[in-house]
């Protein structure tokens, strides 16, 4: 399993991996899911949190080293495990009943950057940290449920950027496009987030029923995705 941190500041929720570049893995997973499960229906949280415990990376993405040596042994089925879960999480994320917020201290990459997206508000480091997406450099397709995931937080023409150049974007160049609230120096980051994230004291039902209108088209390609992995469909 993964470590990871949570603490309660008030009606927030703040998780903090801490695991070597954070990358998602099948621990990872397990131990996100167990973690939201947890905030979920043992706290009266509101609002969610997710930072990392270093200032260097906030998640490197997919484990590339691990799916590497299973494709070297002919053992997929990990893979496909380990993708069925990567979705299963990203949809837990976009339908979760607490407004969530990644606080991105550090670099944002591939998969990592993806995740993010899952995030109802991102706020990103200014300093330091890009955000890509270098899946066309990986020769790593793309599922709908990620492209419709992607349109529906930054804009098109970024989008096709970043996926089909694997452009790294600066903090700045997120902030102006839209694709995070706001950006600031590492040193006054989480208190900016944490500021932010206590203003946002909505209900856990509304909440939710609202999530369910707003990501509905992701959410539904995204089930479609998990048939595509189960059925074996997917190149990896």
């Amino acid at each position: 399993m993964a470590k990871l941190e949570l603490k309660l500041e008030g009606d927030v929720a703040i998780i903090t991996m801490d695991e070597d570049d954070n990358r998602l893995n099948l621990g990872m997973c397990a131990s996100l899911m167990e973690m939201l499960d947890k905030i979920e229906k043992e706290t009266g949280a509101v609002t969610l949190v997710v930072a990392s415990g270093h200032d260097r990376i906030w998640c490197n993405g997919f484990d590339t080293d691990w799916i590497s040596a299973c494709k070297a042994e002919n053992n997929l089925e990990p893979v496909k495990q380990f993708l069925s879960r990567n979705l299963e999480l990203r949809k837990r994320l976009l339908a979760y009943p607490l407004i969530t917020i990644a606080a991105i201290n550090g670099h944002v990459f591939g998969g990592g950057a993806v995740f993010s997206m899952c995030f109802d508000f991102r706020i990103m480091r200014l300093d330091r940290g890009f955000f890509c997406i270098p899946a066309i450099d990986r020769d790593f397709p793309m599922l709908p449920g990620t492209g419709a995931l992607l349109q529906s937080g930054m804009p098109m023409y970024m989008v096709e950027d970043a996926v089909l150049t694997g452009r790294r974007f600066t903090g700045a160049e997120c902030v102006a496009n839209h694709v995070v609230v706001n950006a600031y120096n590492n040193d006054e980051l989480m208190e900016k987030v944490m500021a932010f994230a206590r203003g946002l004291n909505k209900g856990r039902r509304i909440v939710s029923e609202m999530k369910k209108v707003i990501n509905g088209r992701v959410l539904k390609l995204m089930e479609e995705d998990l048939k595509c992995i189960e059925r074996g469909e997917l190149r990896v």
